[in-house]
């Protein structure tokens, strides 16, 4: 309970961790539903979603989302850990 203290004490620290929760909600919401879609169109029962944009083919679509996700979770996720990290060390530190 007391890194959940922190949050609410430190703006600081409060920003990295909304990036992060919001991060891994896009994520994990983006990549079920990008799989939900993919699973109707290779099925053959329905065409690809409207609320989703398509970008030429369907392949190239869920490839470039694809990309886009594997992006996410390998880069912009550790990056935004490490400025957690980074904030909290300064916290700790008093600077």
């Amino acid at each position: 309970m007391a890194l959940i203290a922190l949050f609410r004490e430190k703006p600081s620290l409060r920003r990295p961790g909304m990036a992060l929760l919001g991060l891994l909600t896009m994520v994990v919401i983006g990549e079920r539903l990008l799989t939900l879609a993919v699973e109707g169109v290779r099925q053959g029962s329905t065409e690809f979603p409207v609320w989703l944009p398509e970008l030429g083919s369907v392949g190239e679509t869920i490839v470039f989302y694809s990309l886009l996700f594997d992006v996410l979770k390998f880069v912009a996720i550790p990056a935004v850990l490490l400025w957690l990290a980074y904030q909290y060390g300064r916290y700790s530190a008093g600077i």
